[in-house]
């Protein structure tokens, strides 16, 4: 169905448009433009957002792991350093320390400077 040109005249007091307009084609290629690039701005953050989060779950992971490990390591440092499983383990080995008499001692001399 083909309508019928409309004269100019009668196009602008009805409202409809008397031509293509170069115009309203710039604009609106401009503002799709304007809206995609929006858009990939957005879909960037959101991504970026994404990664930063996952980083910082594997660092608190990571953080739990080292704090758990260090809380063991403390407590066999204490256990090791304490007189009683010294005493054991000197016992277990079968090795027994006494007070050394004066000639056992051995003095040593100042370093050189």
């Amino acid at each position: 169905m083909k309508f019928p040109l409309i004269p100019a005249r009668a196009a602008q007091n009805c409202g409809l448009p008397k031509g293509p307009d170069k115009m309203s084609a710039s604009r609106f290629l401009l503002i799709a433009v304007l809206l995609t690039a929006v858009a990939l701005g957005y879909v960037h953050q959101q991504v970026e957002l994404l990664r930063i989060n996952y980083s910082i779950n594997r660092s608190k992971d990571n953080l739990s792991v080292l704090l758990d490990q260090n809380s063991a390591l403390m407590y066999n440092v204490t256990n090791l350093q304490s007189p009683l499983y010294l005493e054991e383990e000197l016992a277990a080995k079968e090795i027994n320390l006494e007070v050394p008499s004066r000639w056992h001692t051995i003095g040593l001399a100042e370093a050189a400077k």
